[in-house]
């Protein structure tokens, strides 16, 4: 998916609250009477559903059409994914955490259901397998690689590895050759800046700005202005 050229400001990350649960008993298939929560996303305020709704989650929850209205403990899914969704683009879970609450609902879905088919391929495009950190240069300071640590664990970025790519090259260029070798924090920094624009915005609900998080950590760490 193409970036924009410049994205907006990452949602404020509102205060800590109790993690809606989604594991529970299989979803009847009928319908809930409770309305559809409003996506406030582009607001200036913090909302119980804030999220990119042309990312994976919102654009299932489009395709399923009616099956939005599933009653899932009480509440229609689309609130349920959209909670968890907002969730994550806000940081309250983590982009794995995410995961693998989408996956808790989609199993709980009737199957051959129109939601269940759309969440799950909403998952295989967001979704990847544990599999080891890619190697680091032993020189290469401690933010460096714990910032590859961090990418590493986004299951979106273990799909396709853009960003660990990216910073394993930067990282085998500056400090290969000689380890411990000095380097410009400046110079580093406008490299590191450069993925913030490697993902769109509508990637939020599956750890784009878990990502910007950790880079700008990282920056911090290294000294530089995030």
């Amino acid at each position: 998916m193409p970036a924009t050229e410049q994205d907006p400001a990452e949602p404020e990350k509102p205060a800590a609250a109790e993690k809606p649960a989604v594991a529970g008993p299989p979803v009847s298939g009928a319908m809930s009477e409770a309305p559809v929560l409003k996506n406030e996303w582009g607001s200036l305020t913090s909302a119980e559903v804030s999220f990119h709704d042309d990312g994976e989650i919102g654009t299932a929850i489009k395709y399923m059409g009616a099956d939005a209205r599933m009653d899932v403990d009480g509440q229609p899914l689309a609130n349920v994914l959209g909670r968890v969704a907002t969730d994550v683009t806000t940081g309250r879970r983590s982009a794995a955490e995410g995961v693998e609450a989408y996956k808790e609902l989609r199993d709980r879905l009737p199957e051959g259901s129109e939601a269940r088919q759309c969440l799950n391929l909403a998952i295989r495009r967001i979704d990847a397998p544990p599999s080891p950190t890619p190697e680091v240069p032993g020189g290469a300071p401690a933010p460096l690689k714990t910032l590859m640590q961090e990418l590493h664990s986004v299951p979106l970025v273990r799909q396709d590895g853009r960003e660990t790519q990216a910073l394993q090259e930067i990282l085998t260029k500056k400090f290969g050759d000689e380890p411990g070798g000095k380097f410009s924090v400046g110079l580093l920094t406008m490299e590191l800046k450069r993925f913030h624009g490697m993902r769109h915005e509508s990637q939020g609900d599956a750890g784009k700005f878990e990502v910007d998080r950790a880079i700008r950590k990282a920056i911090t760490d290294l000294g530089g202005r995030a």
